[in-house]
């Protein structure tokens, strides 16, 4: 505390009414209201009677005496060890802020969440807590701040049926509202004043609680709803001592001292604001207290209250949600609810929310008076806060109670007595927020850091173990892999030339194939004509001889398409070894590859002769009379070698003496007549098979000098190439692409390695670091009873 109590007050006739009953005595009575927290209570022998002794009166001094002197060690004792724990937390918020920071926008991967079913032994380890009632609740589920819980109403949406990047993001969005939540707590401790939320369910009588709090009627009452804003309750000392209220359109602007910022409102019309929707956020409203500071709650001596009414938490959506996020900022919460409803959704809600920070909540059951079985209310009440709030269950003699705040006397000079049971509530409230700062204050905020350190260490470990798992799958997957890799790349050097190999022998064999079946062709080429070929007679010879000369050219063309059928069947024979090659190595795939089009182009090109009319005369005989005309030759040679050229001679001389020259040269014009008429029946008769003879020899010098046969060869070998190409290149392609998506796939597997052992790395760091500081953190002392117990006086 920053200032110790006075060590006297009133007696009961001077004192402000609606104190609790207490005995009549000067001393020992006022200094124990004075000191509510102390264990031991005076002994009868203390207590002043009428007929007491002196000595009895001299003893019950020097006790208060004694008690007052440890009351003032105490108080500076707890006030020095609650700066200490305000600096450490503070410290750790700023080093909790920075893992936060550093897990949403410092890291190269992303934080997977893990899933619901967590329950390792360094998990269990994480969710481990010092109340087996919480324990048992937050086993439940693998975080607390963290908890990734999607609503729709009432109802949780499975995170499983969520896409991994709505869960990144909403992973995202939860460590930006711990930032800011990390960012309020900094300020809420470092911050000498503390703010009391009142809240709870709609008509519950929060704002007759409040009223019954500052003994008088400030907040509006009514059976309705009827607080629409928050509504912050300060001592009118902050505010210079004037008792006024400030319309704030933008709380974030407000200033007091600049007026420009807020609306100044009459008290008289406080109820028409606070009761109507209206243009203002908030009301600061700053009041007087005429109690003494030992009853006054915001007028208390020690440090400055702000009380916040609040609208209640079933108004709507938009106001629910606002209270939640208010919660953010306070130091306590009081949590109103009616005896006759209990605990609604809303309400155990907004209590299991605020229980990541705020484990000990300040609860009051109000309108109790009306109800009949108070007993059974009692259990059924408490059996709900143990479920909601196990830590405020274990101290619910001091945090709940059981109330009738519209009972409170309010009226201006009254000197009626609380109820009992509302002057204990007021103690109890007063000790918590002022007497016990370091567990209403600072304990909130400690046991969030430690909630969420737990979280951010169960996020490290299962992010670790994860990545490590990952790490250890992507290696062995690497490891694995590699003969298969190793094996594509061999492949493709050898499977590939093997291919081409074919492919070019195949060529090679149908070029030779063709030219060797071309030149059969073109060797028969006549036969084939000229039996196909009507002769149509000598006066339609010259005819017939251009029949034959086109004829042999279509008849060609003939034998190089049927050459060219032979050629493709002989390619597709290679394109099935081709593709069995392909599919023995990279599987089932369909032939790409196709004959249909193969040796189109330059099919069409053909040998063409002209006939001239020398063709249709041959002075050359066919063989039979060649071997004639020689066998005479030589016969004629012979005999005249026998004979003698002389006596050849002379006998001729002696025969055309003897028939003399006149009768020779009658003789010579019939015998070459007779030659003549005779050798040109011999042409005419000849000239069909010279016709035939002339162009088919004309025809094949034409083609061996045009190198035809070789041409078409050339020509089929270079379109079955083409066509052993496409295949060779699906392989190819085929073969290619299995390998980069092998290479694909090592690359996303060594990155997933990298990454992985990065992630490892950081979230082992992570881990450590949080492990570090949530042992830090725990160690800061937040309960003065606990710290302070060595140090009391017991007395008897």
């Amino acid at each position: 505390m920053t200032e110790s109590y006075s060590s006297s007050r009133p007696s009961s006739r001077l004192m402000r009414r609606n104190s609790a009953p207490t005995v009549d005595m000067p001393t020992a009575a006022t200094l124990t209201t004075e000191e509510p927290d102390f264990n031991q209570p005076l002994s009868r022998s203390a207590v002043m009677y009428p007929g007491s002794t002196t000595s009895t009166i001299s003893n019950a001094s020097n006790i208060l005496a004694a008690r007052t002197h440890q009351h003032r060690l105490n108080a500076a004792q707890e006030q020095r060890t609650y700066q200490d724990s305000c600096n450490r937390l503070l410290t750790h918020i700023s080093s909790v802020m920075g893992i936060c920071d550093d897990l949403k926008t410092k890291h190269n991967f992303s934080v997977r969440y893990p899933g619901l079913g967590i329950n390792s032994s360094s998990s269990n380890h994480w969710r481990s807590t010092n109340n087996s009632a919480t324990q048992q609740q937050q086993n439940n589920k693998p975080f607390n701040i963290l908890d990734l819980d999607v609503k729709i109403g009432h109802a949780t949406q499975d995170l499983s049926k969520l896409e991994t990047q709505s869960i990144a993001n909403l992973l995202d969005d939860k460590l930006s509202q711990c930032l800011h939540h990390l960012d309020n707590l900094r300020i809420r401790v470092a911050d000498t004043s503390s703010k009391v939320l009142v809240t709870g369910d709609l008509n519950s009588g929060k704002s007759a609680f409040v009223n019954a709090l500052l003994k008088r009627e400030l907040m509006p009452v009514d059976q309705q709803p009827c607080t629409n804003m928050f509504c912050e309750v300060l001592d009118a000392s902050l505010n210079d001592c004037f008792e006024e209220a400030h319309g704030i359109p933008d709380v974030e602007k407000y200033n007091r001292l600049d007026r420009t910022t807020y609306h100044v409102i009459e008290m008289r019309h406080l109820d028409k604001v606070i009761t109507e929707v209206s243009e203002y956020k908030m009301l600061k409203v700053y009041a007087r207290d005429a109690r003494k500071t030992q009853d006054s709650l915001l007028h208390n001596g020690v440090v400055d209250i702000a009380l916040i009414d609040s609208p209640g938490l079933n108004t709507d959506s938009v106001k629910t949600t606002a209270v939640f996020a208010r919660q953010e900022e306070i130091d306590v919460v009081v949590f109103v609810v009616s005896a006759e409803n209990h605990f609604t959704l809303s309400g155990k809600e907004f209590l299991l929310n605020a229980a990541n920070e705020k484990t000990h909540i300040f609860i009051v059951v109000n309108r109790f008076d009306s109800i009949r079985d108070k007993d059974r209310c009692k259990r059924l009440v408490l059996e709900q806060i143990r479920q909601l709030s196990p830590a405020t269950y274990a101290d619910a003699d001091d945090l709940v109670h059981f109330v009738s705040a519209g009972t409170v006397d309010l009226e201006p000079g009254s000197r009626k007595l609380d109820a009992p049971e509302f002057a204990r509530l007021e103690q109890r409230l007063r000790a918590f927020v002022l007497e016990n700062r370091s567990k209403s204050k600072l304990l909130p905020a400690k046991n969030y850091m430690v909630n969420l350190l737990k979280d951010i260490g169960v996020l490290s470990e299962a992010n670790r173990t994860a990545a490590a798992e990952e790490c250890a799958r992507a290696s062995h997957a690497l490891e694995e892999d590699l003969p298969a890799y190793q094996n594509l790349l061999y492949l493709r050097d050898r499977l590939l030339g093997r291919i081409e190999k074919v492919a070019e022998s195949s060529a090679t064999m149908i070029q030779k194939h063709s030219v060797v079946r071309l030149n059969t062709a073109v060797s028969e080429i006549g036969k084939k004509t000229v039996e196909q070929l009507e002769y149509p007679g000598i006066l339609l010879i010259w005819q017939y001889a251009q029949d034959l000369a086109d004829s042999m050219s279509q008849q060609l063309l003939k034998d190089v398409r049927q050459v060219e059928l032979q050629a493709r069947h002989e390619a597709s024979e290679c394109i099935a070894e081709l593709h069995q090659m392909g599919t023995e190595h990279l599987g089932d795939y369909d032939c790409v590859a196709s004959v249909k089009g193969m040796c189109h182009k330059g099919r069409d090109r053909t040998v063409q002769i002209s006939v001239d009319a020398t063709d249709f005369f041959d002075l050359v005989v066919d063989d039979k009379v060649t071997g004639c005309a020689l066998s005479v030759g030589a016969a004629v040679a012979l005999g005249g070698r026998v004979m003698g050229v002389k006596d050849v001679v002379s006998n001729l001389w002696s025969m055309s003496s003897v028939m003399g020259t006149q009768n020779m040269r009658r003789l010579i014009v019939p015998v070459l007549s007779i030659a003549s008429a005779g050798f040109l029946l011999y042409v005419v008769s000849d000239m069909r098979s010279a016709v035939n003879r002339k162009l088919v020899k004309k025809f094949k010098t034409a083609v061996r000098e045009t190198s035809y046969v070789d041409a078409q060869g050339r020509r089929m070998a270079r379109e079955s190439r083409k066509v052993f190409r496409v295949e060779g290149w699906e392989v190819q392609a085929r073969l290619q692409k299995s390998i980069e998506s092998k290479e694909r796939k090592r690359e996303e597997m060594s990155a997933i390695v990298h990454t992985s052992q990065e992630s490892l790395e950081y979230f082992t760091s992570v881990l450590e670091k949080s492990s570090m500081l949530l042992d830090k953190v725990s160690c800061v002392p937040t309960d003065a009873a606990t710290s302070l117990h060595g140090n009391k006086i017991e007395m008897h």
